[in-house]
C-alpha cells in the first residue's frame, strides 16, 4: 500500500505566513516534524501501489490544469478564528480556512478523486474539516496557555496566498512532496511584471 495525502502549499513571504513561523518555531514541540506551510485538502488515504499513485496523480494533475487554466493570479485563502482538533491523544490548535466558491470546488473535485482510488478493503475516515495547523499538543495545561497567546497573535482575519497543490507520500514515517500537481508562482510573476511594466 501506497499512502498519500493532497495539499495546498503557501507562500513564506506573506505577513501571515511568517508570523505562522514564528509563532509554531516558538510554541509547536512538533515544528521540526512539520515544517513545510501546507494545508491537508484531506485525511491521508491509502492506495494500492505505487502504480496506482502514478495513475492517480496524473489525473489530478489533468483536473488541476483544466480547473485552474485561464486564471491570471495566485489563489488565496482566508483564514478567520481558531480551533482545536483532538486526534490520537493529540489536541491539534488550528486556524479554520473560509473557502470560497471556486476552491471549494476544486476541493471537493480533489477528495472525490482520491477517495474513487481507495481500495474497496480500506476503512477511510475521511476528516469533518480541514485547518491550518499552529501546534501539536498531548498536555492540555500547555494547550490552553498557548491559546492565550494565539488569540492576540491571530484575531484578525487574513489570506494566505497558495504557491501550488502537491501529493505527499509517507516513507518509512516521513512525509515528502511527491508530485506537483499545479505551481501558482508563474502566474504570480507574470501578474507582477503586467501591473509593473519597466521604464
Amino acid at each position: 500500500m501506497t499512502r498519500l495525502f493532497v495539499a495546498l502549499n503557501f507562500s513564506n513571504s506573506g505577513l501571515l505566513s511568517r508570523k505562522i513561523t514564528g509563532f509554531r518555531k516558538r510554541f509547536d514541540p512538533n515544528f521540526n516534524k512539520y515544517s513545510f506551510p501546507h494545508m491537508a485538502m484531506l485525511a491521508p488515504f491509502e492506495v494500492e501501489d505505487r502504480s496506482a499513485a502514478e495513475d492517480l496523480v496524473e489525473t489530478l494533475k489533468e483536473e488541476m490544469e483544466t480547473f485552474f487554466f485561464g486564471v491570471p493570479t495566485t489563489p488565496k485563502l482566508c483564514f478567520q478564528g481558531l480551533g482545536v482538533y483532538d486526534h490520537k491523544r493529540k489536541h491539534i490548535l488550528h486556524l479554520k480556512p473560509q473557502y470560497d466558491a471556486d476552491l471549494r470546488y476544486c476541493s471537493e473535485i480533489v477528495q472525490d478523486i482520491c477517495m474513487s482510488c481507495i481500495p474497496r478493503k480500506i476503512h477511510y475516515k475521511p476528516n469533518k474539516e480541514q485547518f491550518l495547523p499552529l501546534g501539536y499538543f498531548s498536555n492540555l495545561n500547555d494547550l490552553h496557555e498557548v491559546m492565550a497567546h494565539a488569540q492576540i497573535e491571530f484575531k484578525n482575519n487574513s489570506f494566505l496566498p497558495i504557491d501550488s497543490i502537491s501529493v505527499y507520500e509517507n516513507n518509512m514515517g516521513i512525509w515528502f512532496e511527491r508530485d506537483t500537481l499545479i505551481s501558482f508562482e508563474e502566474n504570480e510573476s507574470t501578474f507582477l511584471q503586467l501591473n509593473h511594466p519597466s521604464i
